[in-house]
Protein backbone atom coordinates (compact mmCIF):
# COMPACT_ATOMS: atom_id res chain seq x y z
CA UNK A 1 0.00 0.00 0.00
CA UNK A 2 2.80 2.43 0.89
CA UNK A 3 4.61 1.66 -2.37
CA UNK A 4 1.63 3.06 -4.25
CA UNK A 5 2.11 6.50 -2.64
CA UNK A 6 5.78 6.58 -3.71
CA UNK A 7 4.51 6.76 -7.29
CA UNK A 8 2.82 10.09 -6.44
CA UNK A 9 6.06 11.73 -5.27
CA UNK A 10 7.10 13.21 -8.66
CA UNK A 11 3.57 14.50 -9.21
CA UNK A 12 3.54 16.19 -5.80
CA UNK A 13 6.96 17.78 -6.37
CA UNK A 14 6.11 19.05 -9.87
CA UNK A 15 2.69 20.24 -8.71
CA UNK A 16 4.20 22.12 -5.78
CA UNK A 17 6.79 23.80 -7.99
CA UNK A 18 4.08 24.71 -10.50
CA UNK A 19 1.80 26.21 -7.87
CA UNK A 20 4.58 28.14 -6.15
CA UNK A 21 5.81 29.42 -9.52
CA UNK A 22 2.54 31.27 -10.05
CA UNK A 23 3.10 34.73 -8.51
CA UNK A 24 -0.04 35.00 -6.43
CA UNK A 25 0.09 31.40 -5.19
CA UNK A 26 3.78 31.80 -4.41
CA UNK A 27 2.97 34.87 -2.32
CA UNK A 28 0.29 32.95 -0.43
CA UNK A 29 2.72 30.08 0.17
CA UNK A 30 5.38 32.51 1.36
CA UNK A 31 2.93 34.09 3.78
CA UNK A 32 1.87 30.71 5.14
CA UNK A 33 5.48 29.68 5.65
CA UNK A 34 6.21 32.99 7.35
CA UNK A 35 3.18 32.68 9.61
CA UNK A 36 4.19 29.19 10.71
CA UNK A 37 7.99 29.41 10.76
CA UNK A 38 8.45 32.72 12.60
CA UNK A 39 6.42 31.76 15.68
CA UNK A 40 8.12 28.35 15.77
CA UNK A 41 11.53 30.01 15.60
CA UNK A 42 10.59 32.50 18.34
CA UNK A 43 9.27 29.67 20.50
CA UNK A 44 12.50 27.71 19.99
CA UNK A 45 14.61 30.75 20.90
CA UNK A 46 12.63 31.26 24.12
CA UNK A 47 12.16 27.59 25.01
CA UNK A 48 15.77 26.40 24.57
CA UNK A 49 17.30 28.54 27.37
CA UNK A 50 14.41 27.62 29.67
CA UNK A 51 15.02 23.91 29.11
CA UNK A 52 18.78 24.38 29.54
CA UNK A 53 18.36 26.14 32.90
CA UNK A 54 15.85 23.53 34.00
CA UNK A 55 18.25 20.70 33.15
CA UNK A 56 21.11 22.39 35.01
CA UNK A 57 18.96 22.92 38.10
CA UNK A 58 17.78 19.31 38.06
CA UNK A 59 21.34 18.08 37.68
CA UNK A 60 22.57 20.27 40.53
CA UNK A 61 19.84 18.92 42.81
CA UNK A 62 20.88 15.38 41.99
CA UNK A 63 24.59 16.01 42.52
CA UNK A 64 24.36 17.70 45.94
CA UNK A 65 25.72 15.40 48.65
CA UNK A 66 23.15 13.97 50.97
CA UNK A 67 23.58 14.18 54.73
CA UNK A 68 25.02 10.93 56.02
CA UNK A 69 23.09 9.19 58.74
CA UNK A 70 25.91 8.11 61.03
CA UNK A 71 25.08 5.42 63.54
CA UNK A 72 25.38 6.37 67.16
CA UNK A 73 28.49 5.16 69.05
CA UNK A 74 26.25 2.97 71.22
CA UNK A 75 25.05 0.97 68.23
CA UNK A 76 28.01 -1.45 68.26
CA UNK A 77 28.25 -1.84 72.06
CA UNK A 78 27.04 -5.20 73.31
CA UNK A 79 23.97 -5.12 75.46
CA UNK A 80 24.62 -4.94 79.19
CA UNK A 81 28.05 -3.32 79.00
CA UNK A 82 28.76 0.08 80.49
CA UNK A 83 30.52 2.94 78.80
Amino acid sequence: MVRYFYAWTPLVIVGTIFLVALPWLGLIALMLVTITVLPALALAILFAPYMLVRAIVRHSHRVQPQALALPSPDAHRPVGTAA
